[in-house]
């Protein structure tokens, strides 16, 4: 089995304690539960998005006076 450290700011880290707690479970339950559903999520992997392509090209018009 293998450890992970993953780093979240503390507002997020607050309200998953928060909510774990509320669950009964720990915030290390809850992510190694999620991770562990990942290949039996219908929508994992994710869709990414599609490649925009390359940007449009830049037109320069000069203008007389």
């Amino acid at each position: 089995m293998k450890n992970i450290t993953v780093s979240v700011c503390d507002e997020v880290y607050l309200e998953a304690q928060i909510s774990t707690a509320r669950l009964g479970t720990s915030v290390s339950a809850l992510v190694k539960e999620l991770l562990e559903s990942m290949p039996e999520n219908p929508h994992f992997p994710p869709e990414l998005p599609e490649s925009p392509g390359p940007p449009p090209p830049i037109y320069c018009e000069t203008v007389k006076l």
